[in-house]
């Protein structure tokens, strides 16, 4: 009943990818609790998103019961009532700015006119009946998790807001920190003021001064096991910072940083995990994190994550957050995701997808997506590489929320998003793509705990990344520097076609080493940030400038080949900021006549001219090359802000120019855009079987893009493009786009060149299972990637249209087939 297999073309592939399906839902869909109304609603919710559970070896349901203030009050009472997530709405709207009189409609309000009454009681039924239902009906094993969330906007909370308010201001240095937030939230490291009341785990009463972590630790200690539930999640980054929402923390203002210091904040923090799980220990913690990356936690927060990891507090790393979902910034999502998931505490990691949301207004399915799977297919393009030089996909999926905030569970939910979810699973990274993030999860720790002045250098090594993805960098592949140096020789061939890309914050001698030993053997390095090592200096052809570095404004003068932009003034400047821009510019060319050398962008000012971007190879790399981009951050000093405010768009953004550099390795990404102010298409390529798969996302769907790669143009199955002169073809794809692309062409005469999937006719004792019919080339060059397996079983045919095979112009080199001169229809078929 549960058996899913994953299959592709002539494969047979293999049975239950994950080894864990989430389904997170409210108690809202329990609109009687009566026994038998109860199991309807467990039996409906499972059914519904079975083909899901059918995927993995065990479920869970994380059952959003209130904001964890059910576990601060529990007394070990099963009859007593709690007040639970019953609203649509901001709950406790006192604590927030923008929530401004009784009559503003984002107060909470209860979600039906009379909801149930749930007593400690209910909630145990609740959650035995789930686990039975899964097991009696479904034949699976079913875990149940509980959130506890420190913010106000869930539930009312008596014990958060009037007795116990200490725990939501956080004392650093001998003083209280505020950003001046739209709220504050519970912060972990606080310590409680002593009362009388009965807890479960303090019968007479908290004692003055008493940790919040012991407290909690304590209280789900007994809560836990007492109602069924196996596991807690602790929510929107509780645990980890203070400041979840903003960019912003205790150590960056948006002005200055550092203002911390490094050990007594992570200290803070970590305290908070010692005291929780040596009261609450064998209790398997989830987080959710925040909404940045491991860099950005580490500048704004000093969030220790390496020490979680290296302790075994956490299973699993946190999954990519859902906040992309309500601001379009996927370029932030998807570096947090690939930043935490580098280095695992574990053996798997989880991927997020926001279906439905039971608190607010908004279901994202319906009210952000429009029914488009971009934030399905561009994290699940995302590949971990592990110490094998294989790729990891996500062991986890789960599921926010199942039910809507009315209580609703929607059958066209699961009924249109689990088949895309299917597809990326099928149709999953099998090895590197285009590019990888080589990321340095240990050595960005390190940084900032041996020098509270490297903070603005680790901000600058992930927003800049943000920002180039946001601008259609194709980086959807990471690997973590430890497991990077626990590779083996054979395992870091792997990477022999793909382009690391390095920041050059941590790099030392021996780093520097490895890295010029493997561009000189024929691989691809691709740097950004600023460089000062002389190893490194040596091996760009660069050196340090005269003079004192430069900051401020520069005209940048650019060789790439740009993106086309209608009403493009064509004038490139650059506002430099050395605080959060890793440094001042410093750099120039250190040999002019160097051939080797190719340089892509120059800052100039006021004379003073520093190098921005170059590449260089030289003829005994083997094809190996190394480029390099300075990068700056375009961000201005700002308030209390969600997210960085950009420059006014006279002045660039400079991380583009890493997808402009791809042009040095033979890789065009090109976009035509219709205004200088229309947002970037995201674009990711991975590879499934030795294809290529294209996936991105268009948030303007008027910006089309120009393709080009070492081999060609590519061909997508379904799809025409005009070709001639081998230049970069202009594509019209759709919003969310995912292309396969298994055939590239080269011609210089102009035509209109299709590709279709056609019927795959026997041919002499072969059963092909796939063919590709390509149509009206002329004079082309044709390079095709079938599956390896075939290739290396001779199961690959080409035909002509009149069906004469075409072996005599068709050359094996290495993982692809080369043909040449090539005119009128072709057919491969396999």
């Amino acid at each position: 009943m549960n058996e899913w297999k994953q299959t592709g073309s002539g494969g047979s592939g293999s049975t239950r990818p994950l080894k864990r399906a989430t389904l997170e839902m409210s108690l809202k869909p329990f609109k009687s609790l009566e026994q038998a109304a109860i199991e309807e609603v467990c039996t409906e919710a499972l059914r519904q998103w079975q083909p899901l559970i059918g995927m993995a070896e065990s479920a869970s349901m994380l059952l959003w019961v209130s904001d964890g203030s059910e576990i601060l009050t529990w007394n070990g009472q099963q009859e007593d009532e709690f007040e639970w997530a019953r609203y649509i709405g901001f709950a406790n709207e006192e604590m927030f700015s923008h929530v401004k009189d009784k009559s503003d409609p984002h107060i909470a309000r209860l979600y039906v006119d009379q909801p149930v009454r749930f007593t400690y009681g209910d909630l145990r039924r609740v959650v035995e009946t789930f686990k039975r239902i899964a097991a009696e009906k479904f034949h699976i094993r079913l875990e149940v998790g509980v959130p506890f969330d420190a913010g106000p906007e869930f539930a009312y909370s008596d014990f958060k807001y009037k007795d116990h308010p200490e725990i939501n201001r956080a004392e650093l240095g001998g003083s209280f920190v505020s950003l001046k937030a739209d709220y504050t939230v519970v912060c972990s490291w606080s310590k409680l003021k002593g009362d009388g009341i009965a807890y479960a785990a303090y019968p007479e009463g908290i004692p003055e001064g008493t940790p919040f972590g012991e407290f909690l630790g304590r209280q789900c200690a007994s809560f836990l096991p007492a109602l069924g539930f196996d596991y807690i999640w602790f929510s929107n980054g509780f645990a980890l910072s203070y400041f979840p929402w903003t960019y912003l923390g205790a150590n960056y203002n948006g002005e200055d940083l550092p203002l911390a210091d490094y050990k007594e904040l992570s200290s803070k923090v970590m305290s908070f995990w010692d005291l929780f799980k040596q009261a609450c220990p064998g209790v398997r913690t989830e987080v959710r994190g925040t909404n940045y990356g491991t860099g950005m936690d580490l500048a704004k927060d000093y969030i220790p994550l390496l020490d979680l990891y290296d302790k075994k507090y956490l299973e699993f790393p946190p999954p990519n957050s859902p906040w992309g979902a309500l601001n379009y910034d996927f370029g932030l999502e998807l570096t947090g995701y690939m930043s935490r998931i580098a280095e695992l505490p574990g053996d798997t990691y989880p991927y997020r997808f926001y279906v439905n949301d039971p608190w607010f207004w908004q279901n994202p399915w319906w009210d952000y997506y429009d029914h488009e799977p971009h934030d399905i297919y561009g994290p699940l393009a995302v590949g971990r590489i592990n110490v094998d030089g294989a790729i990891d996909m996500p062991g986890i999926v789960e599921i926010l929320t199942i039910d809507t905030e009315k209580g609703e569970l929607w059958g066209d939910g699961p009924a249109e998003v689990i088949p895309h979810i299917q597809k990326a699973f099928r149709e999953a990274p099998d090895e590197p793509g285009l590019v990888t993030w080589l990321y340095p999860f240990r050595e960005l720790h390190e940084a900032v705990r041996g020098d509270n002045e490297a903070s603005g250098r680790v901000f600058f090594h992930d927003w800049f990344i943000r920002c180039a993805i946001n601008h259609g960098f194709p980086l959807n592949t990471v690997l973590g520097t430890d497991t990077f140096r626990a590779m083996s020789a054979e395992a870091r061939r792997k990477l022999s076609d793909t382009i690391l890309c390095v920041s050059t914050l941590w790099l030392d001698d021996e780093s520097i080493a490895e890295l010029t030993e493997l561009v000189r053997g024929g691989g691809k390095v691709l740097l950004y940030g600023d460089v000062r090592q002389p190893a490194l200096l040596e091996l760009l052809n660069l050196q340090t400038a005269a003079g004192a570095g430069l900051e401020g404004d520069f005209a940048l003068q650019l060789t790439f080949a740009e993106d086309d932009v209608y009403g493009d003034p064509g004038e490139r400047k650059l506002r430099h900021r050395a605080d959060i821009g890793d440094g001042s510019l410093g750099v120039a060319l250190r040999r002019q006549d160097d051939a080797a050398t190719r340089v892509g962008a120059v800052a100039v000012q006021n004379g003073d001219e520093r190098v921005f971007a170059l590449s260089r190879s030289l003829p005994e790399w083997q094809g190996g090359r190394i480029g390099w981009v300075r990068g700056s951050l375009p961000f201005v000093k700002a308030g209390v802000t969600h997210l960085p405010v950009r420059q006014d768009h006279e002045w660039m953004d400079t991380s583009l120019l890493l997808r402009y550099m791809l042009q040095d390795f033979g890789i065009l990404l090109g976009q035509a855009k219709q205004d200088p102010d229309a947002q970037s298409a995201l674009t990711f390529v991975s590879r499934h079987r030795n294809g290529f798969v294209l996936t991105g996302c268009k948030q303007d769907s008027s910006v089309q893009l120009k393709l080009r790669f070492p081999e060609g143009v590519p061909l997508f199955p379904g799809q025409t493009i005009v070709l001639g002169e081998g230049q970069a073809e202009i594509y019209a794809l759709d919003r969310t786009f995912r292309e396969e692309c298994r055939i590239f062409v080269n011609q210089r005469e102009r035509s209109r060149v299709s590709c279709r999937e056609n019927q795959p006719t026997p041919s002499k004792m072969k059963s092909m299972v796939r063919t590709l019919s390509i149509s009206n080339l002329l004079n082309a060059e044709v390079t095709v990637y079938p599956p390896l397996e075939m290739l290396a079983s001779g199961a690959v045919e080409i035909k002509q249209g009149d069906g004469r095979l075409l072996e005599w112009r068709c050359a094996q080199e290495g993982n692809r087939l080369q043909l040449t001169g090539i005119t009128g229809t072709i057919h491969v078929s396999w």
